[in-house]
């Protein structure tokens, strides 16, 4: 018997591409258009599936396009071993609170708020999401109401001023790269003096920006962040404004290439009393197959957590 996320996938795979028959626009473009005709035209079928089916099946679409179509590296979606992992450590910083208002950087298609959302039952969320693709922030919007999850929406460079701010939490899986607008850059304190700046460091900026005193950030980031003949400005700028909790390698399995691994960094924006040192937790995660080391890995995070963040 087909499950209610192959049902959903069949559904949104097949108009995203009787509708590129149509109109000859990319799939991802008109997978956004198949989610809001399923919205508006299946609504006893939605109602009969989860929100995790839901997500699912939106996943395996885009996964499925992967396949048939080049895309550039920027619009690849969070996958769900990294978004998981993601929605379990802003599970645990945030364990006190159950309102949190949450900046998603660089948001794409607004799946990492997805899982975010569907992983953290027990919170409420008020998601703003900042995208400067156009086609992606058009799919984030018909993604929000296929989930029947509140989005807003910030179709705009999320390197230039924000339109938000004083958030609990920042995240993001930082797009790599050099910013093209140096007049902006060097308005800013992680902006190179000569030539174009890294997209990736302006962001880590930007996060920091957008959180309240005492708000946590985030960051899927390259693993060779700290390695490159830059690295004095960028741990300036983290040391001066934010106190650094941990970066998590991520299991070298996820990746193609070594050039591509990629890693979390969780930061705090300092808070406005002055707060206890915190050892900084830099570990490698375990592969997620891997059931007994990542349970070890996660007893060790969470010492680590009862140790350094219980409490403050």
């Amino acid at each position: 018997m087909e499950t209610m996320i192959e049902t959903l996938f069949k559904k949104l795979d097949g108009k995203a591409k009787e509708l590129q028959q149509e109109n000859g626009h990319s799939y991802i473009e008109n997978l956004g258009l198949s989610l809001e005709a399923i919205y508006m035209h299946d609504r006893e079928l939605l109602e009969r599936s989860t929100l995790s089916d839901r997500r699912k099946a939106f996943q395996f679409a885009y996964l499925s396009m992967l396949k048939e179509e080049m895309i550039q590296p920027n619009h690849q979606i969070t996958p769900d071993s990294i978004g998981y992992f993601v929605s379990y450590m802003v599970k645990m910083f945030t364990e006190e609170q159950q309102n949190l208002s949450v900046v998603d950087i660089g948001s794409g298609t607004g799946h990492l708020s997805a899982t975010i959302n569907e992983q953290n039952p027990e919170k409420m969320f008020q998601h703003s999401l900042v995208e400067v693709d156009p086609v992606l922030a058009r799919v984030s919007v018909h993604l929000a109401n296929f989930l029947e999850v509140p989005f807003d929406i910030y179709p705009q460079d999320a390197i230039m001023p924000l339109a938000v701010e004083e958030a609990d939490i920042v995240v993001g899986d930082l797009p790599v790269g050099y910013y093209p607008v140096d007049e902006r850059s060097h308005d800013m304190k992680l902006g190179f003096t000569e030539g174009h700046s890294f997209s990736h460091h302006l962001m880590i900026e930007q996060s920091i920006k957008a959180l309240k005193p005492g708000g946590f950030s985030f960051l899927v980031v390259p693993s060779q962040l700290f390695e490159h003949d830059r690295v004095e400005q960028l741990q300036h700028f983290i040391a001066t404004e934010s106190i650094m909790q941990a970066f998590l390698n991520l299991p070298k399995s996820l990746f193609k290439t070594e050039s591509a691994q990629k890693s979390i960094l969780v930061l705090q924006k300092k808070p406005e009393q002055k707060v206890a040192p915190v050892e900084v937790l830099l570990a490698n995660i375990p592969d997620f197959k891997d059931g007994t080391a990542m349970k070890k890995f996660l007893d060790e995070f969470n010492e680590w957590y009862q140790i350094n963040r219980k409490n403050k």
